[in-house]
């Protein structure tokens, strides 16, 4: 697949620590990628240098293979969607579509009616053509935005760049123009590179994410392998419910570790149990809602850990528990098939190997558990 964008190493230093570390990586023509991090990942700033909008003090942009790192960001062919709008609150929702697209008409790249053609038609893709005559106070915050992106998309770029477009609208409203989104980028097909904090909607939407820490980025993949094969720590406790623990491995065979973590809880693992040796001290990930859980009996499978919160959160249930002999904590989720369990109860807690990874070895200074 042909590189529409590429980062290559960018950095921005405004004072103090870096904003941006070295960060590299490629978006290929028609991708959708998400940029995921909490406040002050670097994310926004990441996306700014793309855009033009802030220069790198280190680094390069590169568009289809032509360095832009220095193109002011009205001279690049990609637009951006904010997170407040930024519509012209005196002008009509057919005027702020058609704004960008008037201003090429002195430069004659356009005609008034190719203008209303496009206007047209993109009204109708994002679903206002009734609209198409009230002013922005008139609608709703989900219209606001599908306004937004019919003005960024009418002058038909190739790369549109979102900055948490969804972050001012309802919860309700955020799903629904999620879908929206995924509707557009598979009939339009366009480079998308959004930007947000929110973990399931970057899941839900994109080909590929980025997730960045401190400037950093930590990795980039489809959302799949973010979430059951993450490359680190890091990655791990950010994305989901992740259960991360520190053992020992005792043994090793037929593609089978098995790790002894705190109060002599044992887990077996089948995926990247190559990255350790029989007495490595490691670190593993066990996702919350792969836990299996069953009221603690002589001869059941797993360790015992007892309840210490539950929460009820509709279609599932979280617990918190803690493994008997240690201090160690663990969430669970119960999505109603595993019965009611309660405050103070002992529940046999066990895990298919497949869902248990080694992420990667502990520090040596670390004792064993």
């Amino acid at each position: 697949m042909t590189a529409i964008i590429e980062a290559r190493q960018l950095q921005k230093h405004y004072g103090g620590p870096l904003a941006v570390r070295d960060v590299s990586f490629s978006v290929t023509e028609g991708e959708f990628l998400s940029l995921l991090g909490a406040s002050g990942s670097g994310k926004t700033t990441t996306l700014r240098m793309i855009a033009g909008l802030e220069t790198p003090t280190a680094g390069s942009v590169l568009f289809r293979g032509q360095d832009i790192t220095h193109v002011p960001a009205a001279q690049r062919d990609m637009r951006m969607v904010f997170q407040d709008f930024a519509l012209f609150p005196n002008l009509t929702v057919w005027n702020n579509v058609a704004f960008g697209l008037r201003l090429k008409i002195n430069r004659g790249r356009v005609t008034h009616e190719e203008i209303k053609t496009r206007v047209g038609r993109y009204l109708e893709t994002v679903m206002l053509s009734g609209h198409a005559q009230k002013l922005p106070h008139q609608l709703s915050g989900g219209q606001r935005q599908r306004v937004s992106l019919a003005r960024a998309l009418v002058t038909d770029p190739p790369v549109v760049l979102f900055d948490e477009p969804l972050g001012s609208l309802d919860a309700s409203m955020r799903k629904s123009m999620q879908l929206e989104l995924k509707r557009l980028h598979r009939e339009l097909r366009k480079t998308f590179i959004y930007v947000t904090h929110d973990q399931e909607e970057a899941m839900g939407l994109s080909d590929r994410v980025a997730v960045l820490q401190d400037g950093c980025l930590l990795q980039i993949a489809p959302p799949n392998d973010i979430y059951f094969r993450p490359n680190s720590a890091e990655v791990a406790r950010f994305v989901g419910a992740a259960n991360v623990l520190e053992g020992i491995v005792e043994s090793k065979g037929d593609g089978v570790a098995v790790v002894r973590l705190a109060g002599n809880a044992r887990v077996e693992a089948r995926d990247n149990t190559a990255l350790a040796a029989v007495g490595d001290s490691v670190t593993v990930m066990l996702r919350a809602e792969q836990l299996r859980l069953s009221p603690a009996a002589p001869g059941t499978d797993g360790f015992v850990a007892r309840v210490t919160e539950r929460l009820f959160l509709g279609e599932k249930v979280r617990y918190e528990l803690c493994v008997h002999g240690s201090n160690t904590r663990l969430s669970a989720l119960d999505t109603g098939d595993q019965g009611g369990f309660q405050l103070g109860d002992d529940l046999s807690v066990s895990a298919d190997p497949r869902h248990v990874r080694i992420i990667g070895q502990s520090p040596p200074q670390r004792s064993a558990p």
